[in-house]
């Protein structure tokens, strides 16, 4: 991931922030496509959520603006989400109205304006020049009239008076050479003729409704605040900390007791008590009681339950974003942390855990009637609704990663996790969770017998005595039975003769075992690390094997049971997983890393490419639905954005450039 310049991050207003850039992709991907990306977004991500307000009139109702999923909405306090509008496109910015909270706007590739809560939106973009600017950073509400807004751009001001319908740059006063980008806007609750303006070039004030400008500071600013029991209070965010005016903007000073260097996010609760978080910092948090005069060092305890302090590493990728406060609970803060997901603190700042589906998925599985997702640190998630919505199911297992998931098929309910630190299982359909086995181990992988789903397989890739595994009683114990000291990365079990079993081992290749693990020999792709495997259900002699090396990658395929291999298709990156059809077995999916989502009708021979897949980087699993009820669906994990869904009567497939080279490798 590309690092980013303090001159190129952006706050969008108090609590409503945006990293942008942060994945790496560029501003030309802002602009609308051909054709609409089939690919839905599920779940809140961490990196994704960039804005985040709550329904003024019913605290528990809450809105999260992304990066790319589009908007998502709570209405029991952030337990579960739900997807009300995709964006495809860079999320920067949602603004409710104050005094009609059904009324929302957002901005991702356009805005748009909803009227019934977020049910349904439209776009209000007449006269803004959308060809112009990159970002809208920034909306704000008249508190008194809800069809005025403002909209803060990389180029100046926009004003609508008519709920959106149109708009008009005021950018009268404004210093608009260069670069000059407004990042911040804020309305006088009790005048809304007054705006201020925070941006590059400084503070500016208007008295007459953003029709002109006036600069009152020449500090670049990205977040303000207003003081709502006294408007003359002002706290703006700038490059070197905080400054505040209590004069309205005539005079101003440096806040008493924070450091000299760049502001992350400034909020304000509705009592007054007043945050600060600092770039490339995750470890502490500022306060203050008396409207942003003096300030007090919060020290964080613990993010994500298990995880340390230690494990938040100097750098922007963990740095702590505030999002928004509790209206009710001025204590409780929701903030977006990159590699752990969406934040919730009960306690103002010193423990935090999660409040959303965090960002790397590593592991998708299903049950007859719900979905799992297992993710980097932040346990596991559920969702009955196919997606729809998620509700952690982690009791006991928060904090670890969750390499991958396995289901009984006999008993639902009953779930094993392999994790960084052994074996989990719940009985329960994953609300409550208990280590059964292989503690300190990172076992990388599950395999579960059908006929007999008490005997189980697992493989370590990493401990003390990497290999093989086996337990006969559901987990409760565990012995080694083969492979001592290889770093099993996958493995499968033939479905018509369950003693015969395959690992994927990093730079051993494939493995094979005919007596259920007792013995093991080599069957191909010596030197090389095999990352996912597959067996077609109806004819176990054909298989295949996708690896994870240095430089090219490919998934080979051999039709008798691992004696030979032919390369299926050339991907350069890793293939991360393979799943086929059972209802279609010559229908192959394929993630590769940097390839997208791959697909064969063939068996292998051909492969195609699905054209949106690129919206995501870094698929690490692949979850093939078939509902008999529902049109069938691909479920992808990321390391990137959570989890996606794509109906597959909606894919879109293209050829994929592959080079097979179509010879045999022992």
């Amino acid at each position: 991931m590309a690092h980013m310049s303090r001159t190129t991050r952006i706050i969008v207003a108090i609590g409503a922030l945006a990293l942008l850039g942060a994945l790496g992709l560029g501003f030309a991907l802002l602009r609308p496509a051909e054709e609409e990306n089939p690919w839905e977004f599920l779940g809140p991500a961490d990196r994704d959520v960039t804005s985040l307000v709550f329904d003024p009139t019913t605290p528990t109702t809450l809105y999260a603006a992304t990066w790319l999923g589009g908007v998502y909405k709570s209405e029991d306090g952030g337990a579960t989400w739900r997807y009300l509008r995709r964006s495809g496109f860079r999320g920067t910015s949602l603004a409710i109205a104050p005094t009609t909270p059904a009324t929302l706007y957002f901005y991702g590739d356009g805005v748009y304006k909803s009227a019934d809560g977020g049910e349904t939106w439209r776009a209000v973009n007449r006269g803004l020049k959308l060809g112009e600017m990159k970002w809208v950073l920034a909306l704000s509400i008249d508190p008194t009239n809800p069809r005025v807004v403002f909209a803060g751009t990389d180029t100046g001001v926009y004003k609508s008076t008519d709920g959106g319908e149109s708009w008009r740059a005021v950018n009268r006063g404004l210093e608009l050479k260069g670069r000059n980008r407004v990042s911040a806007l804020s309305v006088d609750p009790t005048n809304p003729r007054v705006v201020f303006a925070g941006t590059d070039t400084g503070v500016y004030k208007s008295d007459d409704g953003g029709e002109t400008w006036g600069r009152i500071s020449t500090r670049s600013a990205n977040a303000l605040s207003i003081d709502p029991a006294n408007p003359q209070v002002i706290v703006a965010a700038v490059s070197d900390g905080v400054i505040r005016s209590a004069d309205g903007g005539a005079t101003w000073r440096a806040a008493d007791g924070l450091p000299a260097k760049d502001v992350s996010s400034l909020l304000r609760a509705p009592t007054g008590v007043m945050y600060v978080s600092y770039w490339e910092d995750c470890s502490h948090l500022y306060r203050s009681t008396d409207g942003g005069a003096t300030w007090n060092r919060v020290d964080i305890i613990e993010i994500l339950l298990a995880s340390p302090l230690d494990r938040c590493p100097r750098g922007s990728e963990r740095t702590l974003r505030l999002l928004a406060v509790d209206p009710t609970a001025p204590a409780t803060l929701y903030a977006s942390l990159s590699l752990s997901g969406l934040l919730r603190s009960s306690d103002g700042g010193v423990s935090w855990q999660p409040a959303g589906l965090p960002r790397s998925v590593l592991s998708l599985a299903q049950t007859p009637s719900s979905l799992y997702a297992g993710t980097s640190s932040g346990g596991v998630y559920r969702s009955d609704d196919r997606g729809l919505t998620w509700r952690a199911a982690s009791d006991g297992l928060t904090g670890f990663d969750i390499f991958a998931l396995a289901v009984d098929p006999t008993t639902p309910t009953t779930l094993y996790a392999a994790t960084d630190n052994g074996v989990h299982k719940s009985d329960d359909g994953g609300l409550t969770w208990r280590a059964v086995g292989l503690s300190g181990q990172r076992v990388r992988t599950l395999a579960v017998i059908p006929t007999t789903p008490t005997t189980l397989y697992a493989g370590v890739s990493y401990g003390d005595e990497p290999g093989v595994y086996k337990s006969v009683d559901g987990g409760e114990t565990w012995r080694a039975i083969g492979l001592p000291g290889q770093r099993i990365l996958t493995l499968a079990v033939d479905p018509t003769t369950p003693t015969t079993l395959y690992a994927g081992v990093r730079e051993g290749g494939v493995q094979r075992s005919d007596d259920g693990g007792a013995t093991w020999r080599a069957v191909g792709l010596p030197g090389r690390s095999v990352r996912a495997l597959a067996i077609h259900p109806i004819e176990p002699a054909t298989l295949f094997a996708g690896t994870d090396d240095r430089g090219e990658n490919a998934l080979f395929r051999s039709v008798d049971g691992g004696a030979t291999w032919s390369e299926s298709v050339r991907t350069y990156s890793s293939i991360t997983a393979v799943v086929i059809d059972p209802n279609a077995p010559e229908t192959v999916y394929a993630a590769s890393e940097n390839g997208g989502i791959l697909r064969s009708t063939d068996g292998g021979a051909t492969w195609s490419r699905e054209k949106g897949s690129s919206i995501f980087r870094t698929p690490l699993s692949l979850l093939l639905v078939t509902d008999p009820a529902q049109p069938p669906a691909i479920y992808v994990g990321t390391s990137i954005s959570g989890v996606w869904r794509l109906a597959i009567d909606k894919a879109r497939w293209a050829p994929y450039p592959s080079r097979a080279a179509g010879g045999s490798q022992g």
